[in-house]
């Protein structure tokens, strides 16, 4: 890294993310580490999977846990869009939960 060729690569959100609020999101996250003087710590190189332990969560209803217990995001986005958003999204998960796919139909008539 050099200073003309500094840059910031974000690989986290899926397909399924709201671009807007993904980008509101890393700015926030940005923000927050420049103002506070966040260690970053050190660059990762080569596989980052094989090098460290799990730091994010791995499922939704974890993500909106501490999207909702998050002190820094209520400072830049608003509390009450928060709360909806979660709440939004706690509803969809739990109709996903309840729903049988084809596959799991498929595969679980037949078993039986």
């Amino acid at each position: 890294c050099t200073a003309d060729a500094v840059r910031i690569e974000h690989r986290v959100a899926g397909a399924d993310a709201n671009p807007y609020l993904v980008m509101a999101s890393v700015l926030a996250g940005v923000h927050h580490g420049l103002v506070n003087k966040v260690e970053p710590g050190a660059p990762v190189e080569g596989n980052s999977y094989e090098q460290h332990e799990q730091s994010l969560p791995n499922n939704l209803r974890d993500a909106l846990r501490e999207l909702d217990d998050n002190p820094v995001m209520a400072k830049y986005i608003d509390p009450k869009y928060i709360d909806i958003f979660v709440a939004c999204k706690e509803s969809e998960l739990e109709e996903f939960e309840h729903s049988i796919s084809d596959l799991e139909y498929n595969w679980y008539l037949h078993t039986v």
